[in-house]
């Protein structure tokens, strides 16, 4: 299998809620990395949309239907919220396996660490909106 880890640096606006992902840093291990360039446009993307599923995008229901059925009220990942990313690779003679978009899961868990390493609140549903984020904050003061 393919294996990734992640860690991210993130900063938390109290006042709104809002959260900054910095930076990402990912380490994947994919056996020998046939295609370098494929491979790191490839876990690019999949840390980009492991941070926009973590942060931007998630649907409601309403009255048993989808509500968003459009792209503009639905917010995915804009180019203005993407951080730094460090990504690097295992250098190991295994044999080369799928890239695909297992760097996808390691994302939200380091994003949600961080935002418990900087605020002292713990989010476990996604997508970790603002006001999930003062809710928590509201909670932990209480």
């Amino acid at each position: 299998p393919t294996w990734t880890a992640c860690a991210a640096r993130v900063n938390v606006n109290p006042a709104t809620g809002a959260v900054k992902v910095e930076k990402l840093t990912l380490v994947t291990d994919a056996g020998t990395i046939v295609s370098p360039d494929g491979a790191l446009a490839q876990v690019e993307g999949a840390a980009l949309w492991g941070m926009s599923l973590a942060l931007f995008e998630g649907t409601a229901f309403e009255n048993g239907q989808v509500k968003d059925t459009n792209l503009d009220g639905y917010t995915p990942l804009r180019m203005g919220d993407v951080p730094d990313l460090d990504i690097e690779f295992i250098d190991n003679a295994e044999l080369p396996v799928g890239m695909g978009e297992p760097p996808v899961i390691a994302v939200a868990p380091a994003i949600g660490n961080a935002v418990f390493a900087a605020s002292g609140v713990r989010l476990r549903d996604l997508p970790m909106r603002p006001a999930h984020v003062l809710r928590a904050l509201a909670t932990a003061s209480a």
